[in-house]
């Protein structure tokens, strides 16, 4: 399935989130997983989920090498697709991250979505976009519901692949995003609160390919 949609389950219960991704996971790019599913499963949830669909693991990774590289190995040895990892604990927690996931993809985190990012984060998003390119990582996590941010970070990204949080519950339009520069689109709530999960899976999936069709479509593996 060609689809741009990342969907974020950030619950507690494993029974749901497995019988989500046996309901949608032909439909979706990858199903993202944060820390409460980890928490209470371990992380053979991260390979249980694979059977259904790719898994990129949230877990925004932010401590030393030693500890990055347990972490990203670990995920790596369940099947994860991708990783996410924070940028600013520096260039070797990152490099860290990026040499013990092996195969599985790392997306460092360049900017965030919610309102407490123009802190700090913000203002170093340059900064950490160079560290993160030069850590040799796959991908960046740019803000879906802040066009003028994420066109600014595509511009200095060229075929780096951003995907973008903030999308639906925070605000984001999927076609905004995709027209300033996202390739993978995460959507949570929407989604899985929704009476019908696949329906507003597949309803997503054919407005985001009218758009792609019309602006060109970037392919991922």
């Amino acid at each position: 399935m060609n689809s741009k949609l990342v969907v974020a389950v950030d619950v507690f219960d494993c029974d749901f989130a497995l019988d989500l991704a046996r309901e949608i996971g032909r439909e979706v790019f990858a199903i993202k997983v944060n820390w409460p599913l980890i928490m209470v499963r371990g992380s053979s949830i991260v390979s249980e989920l694979c059977r259904y669909t790719r898994v990129i693991c949230d877990l925004k990774i932010a401590d030393i090498p030693n500890t990055n590289s347990l972490i990203a190995g670990r995920v790596s040895e369940e099947g994860a697709w991708g990783v996410i990892s924070q940028s600013f604990p520096g260039e070797d927690s990152l490099r860290a991250v990026v040499e013990a996931a092996g195969s599985t993809r790392v997306f460092s985190v360049v900017a965030m979505s919610h309102p407490g990012a123009k802190q700090f984060i913000y203002p170093n998003t340059e900064e950490l976009i160079d560290m993160s390119l030069r850590a040799g990582v796959y991908g960046l996590i740019a803000p879906g519901n802040d066009y003028s941010m994420l066109s600014r970070i595509r511009s200095k990204t060229r075929d780096l692949t951003i995907m973008t949080p903030g999308i639906g519950a925070q605000g984001g339009s999927p076609e905004e995003a995709l027209k300033n520069g996202a390739d993978l689109l995460i959507v949570g709530r929407a989604i899985y609160n929704a009476e019908s999960p696949i329906g507003e899976v597949k309803k997503l999936n054919s407005s985001i390919s009218a758009f792609t069709a019309a602006a060109g479509n970037k392919q991922l593996s």
